[in-house]
Formats: C-alpha cells, sequence, structure tokens
C-alpha cells in the first residue's frame, strides 16, 4: 500500500524550529505544507525563511489578519490550486476549531473529497470565535487530534462524534535536549547556590507570584527567570528591591538554540501555572525540554501538566505557595530524587515527546481515519 498523501495547514510552523516534526512526518509519509509567508503576533514576528525542505513540498502563502489564529486564512485561489496540484487523500489543519483556515479547508472538501483532520489546543468549555462557523467546521471532519486529555473532553462537549487521538502537537530533538554540565554559564550568573528556574511568559497565569513567595522562605535557594511578558516590569522591580533580590536573576528570553544550554544549569525547573477563566496550562513544553536534560520538574496541578509530568517530577496544587515551597526544599535536600526524577524524565521524553514519537502517532491516527 502506498504511503498515504498528506496536506498539513498551521502557522505553528511559520517558525523554522518547529519544522522538525515536518521532517520526521515526510519520512513516514507524502507530506506536503501550507504555512503563512508572515505570522506577526504578541509573542512573534517572524518572516518565513525562503530555505526549501528537502523531504517535502512546503508553500508559504500571504494571509490576511496576520497574527490572529482564529481569523487568518489564505487566498482560496491558491490554496485550491495547491490541493489540485497535491490531490492529497487528508488534510489536517492544526488550527482551533473555530478558526477561518479551517472553514476553508472544510469548504474545499466538497470537491476534492478528501479526509480532514482537525488538531485543537483548548481545553476549558468556553465560547471562542463564531459558534456557528465552528460547528459547520466540526460537521465535516472526519478525525480530530487533541493536544492534552481535556481538549479532547471539549470537543466531546461540543458534539463531536468522530475519532479522537490525544497527541502533543510539537516534540523535541533528543540530541538538542540533553544532559550537559554547564559550569561555566552559572558562574557567568552568580549562581553559586541551589538554582531553581522558570522559563517562559512572565504573565499572571504562569504563577510567578506564587513562585517568588515559595522562595522567600528558602535561604540557599537561588531563583533564575528567563522570559518575557506583560510582568516583566514587575517582577523586575521585585527582583531589585524585595528581601531576596540578592537571590533572583531576571534574564530576557533566549534563542531556542540556547534554551538546553540555560536549563542545564538549573537543578530544578518549575512551572507553577494558575488557572483563570479563559485559560489553563495546555502543555507546557518547557517541561518535556528540561525533562530531556535530565533536570527534574515541580509543576502546579493546572490544565495538562500533571499528565505531562506523569511520575517523572513532583505536583503541587496550584496557588499553594506552601506545598510548593516544601517541594523545593525536598528536591534542594536529596540530590538522590533530584538524580531519579531527572532519568526518569527523560525516559519519559524518548517514549512519549520527540519529534518521531508524535510523528509516528500522528501517522497511525491519519492510517485509521483513512481506514488503512
Amino acid at each position: 500500500m502506498s504511503a498515504p498523501r498528506v496536506l498539513l495547514v498551521s502557522h505553528t510552523y511559520a517558525a523554522p524550529v518547529n519544522r522538525a516534526k515536518l521532517d520526521a512526518l515526510a519520512q513516514r509519509l507524502t507530506l506536503t505544507a501550507v504555512i503563512p509567508s508572515r505570522w506577526r503576533d504578541a509573542l512573534f514576528d517572524l518572516p518565513s525563511d525562503t530555505s526549501e525542505s528537502s523531504t517535502y513540498p512546503l508553500h508559504r502563502l500571504p494571509i490576511r489578519f496576520d497574527g490572529h489564529i482564529l481569523r487568518y486564512f489564505f487566498p482560496l485561489r491558491q490554496l485550491r490550486r495547491i490541493i489540485q496540484h497535491t490531490q492529497p487523500d487528508l488534510v489536517c489543519v492544526e488550527e482551533e476549531p473555530s478558526s477561518a483556515v479551517l472553514a476553508q479547508l472544510a469548504f474545499l472538501k466538497r470537491r476534492f473529497r478528501y479526509k480532514l483532520v482537525v488538531f485543537t489546543w483548548e481545553n476549558i468549555v468556553r465560547r471562542t470565535g463564531l459558534p456557528l462557523l465552528e460547528r459547520y467546521n466540526l460537521a465535516r471532519c472526519n478525525g480530530a487530534i487533541a493536544g492534552n486529555s481535556e481538549a479532547a473532553t471539549v470537543l466531546h462537549h461540543k458534539g463531536f462524534h468522530g475519532p479522537i487521538r490525544v497527541i502533543p502537537q510539537l516534540g523535541l530533538d533528543p540530541l538538542l535536549f540533553q544532559p550537559q554540565p554547564t559550569p561555566e554559564l552559572r558562574r557567568s550568573l552568580g549562581l553559586y547556590q541551589f538554582v531553581l528556574g522558570f522559563m517562559g511568559r512572565l504573565a499572571e497565569e504562569k504563577g510567578l507570584s506564587t513562585l517568588i513567595e515559595a522562595v522567600r522562605e528558602l535561604p540557599g535557594v537561588q531563583l533564575l527567570l528567563i522570559g518575557g511578558g506583560p510582568l516583566r516590569d514587575e517582577i523586575a522591580t521585585v527582583a531589585h528591591s524585595s528581601s531576596i533580590a540578592d537571590r533572583i536573576r531576571l534574564l530576557d528570553a533566549v534563542p531556542h538554540e540556547q534554551v538546553a544550554h540555560y536549563l542545564n544549569g538549573l537543578d530544578v525547573l518549575a512551572l507553577p501555572s494558575r488557572t483563570t477563566q479563559t485559560w489553563k496550562e495546555q502543555f507546557g513544553h518547557v517541561l518535556i525540554e528540561a525533562m530531556a536534560c535530565a533536570v527534574p520538574v515541580i509543576g502546579s496541578s493546572s490544565g495538562a501538566i500533571p499528565e505531562v509530568v506523569g511520575e517523572a517530577g513532583l505536583i503541587f496544587p496550584e496557588g499553594d505557595a506552601l506545598t510548593l515551597r516544601a517541594a523545593i526544599a525536598r528536591l534542594q535536600a536529596d540530590p538522590v530524587l533530584r538524580s531519579e526524577l531527572g532519568q526518569a524524565g527523560r525516559a519519559r521524553v524518548l517514549a512519549h515527546f520527540t519529534h518521531e514519537r508524535i510523528a509516528a502517532a500522528n501517522v497511525e491516527f491519519f492510517g485509521q481515519v483513512l481506514g488503512r
């Protein structure tokens, strides 16, 4: 049986670093990808590079409503031309069910008769986009991939009755993310004690106030915060004026190729996310990056964090600074436990969260949808 022809559409791959998953998919099926020629939002400004893939055709198309995940769409004529040329057996749209892009592919499905699969991260039952458009889209999808188990539950709540598979959108390269001592980095940052780190968006929902409160009464613990976001100025003020100012280091976000280097400079990584009315943690990619580096992790109970971490880290009730403090102190005092959790974390990543594992799971699900 010949490999299925799959067209994958998503803004996610405007970032070249994310295309390693596409390379892994292209080894298992006949892949074509469509991405925006540019993507600009609150976090990124990504003009799509002009490098060509040697393993699959990559089409960069102009879009309207740049940076708006639910509203952006491609020129329909160009999209139709690509579909007509590639004749896909299946189209996978890695955008939310209420997105305009999914509506375009749902509309074209009637003419070209491919199977349609949607990807979703949304793990809270709430109104997003246009409900009628979402119902139109889901009624035309033959399958769905949910980035976490709660997203699958939300799809059921919305009345989707097709097959659903829980698969994270992106994995990682375990050769890039692997244990590597970085004593020179610690020295350059003045990190000579037990180093607890956070890497990500500096925003209220990431639970940074809980993290700082937990560290306040833990002598011998230094806190390294790496990232940018709306709370950066406030955290900078805390870092320079609080009673623990001498134990906090605040750095801007680092390029992706340096993330593993900084993670390896930590004794423990924490992700203390807090659920809001409109958001809860959908995955926490930095968790698997740290785990792949054999850095033990502590995560809150928000959203998908417990299912990502499994038994390979410590979980505390979100917003509970006292329990978080106890978890940090436990790891600070027990290097054997840190080593055991670090090794368990890397083993879990190798088993579930590499690009190859995620690509293989996608291909298996595509085969199910296609009846192969």
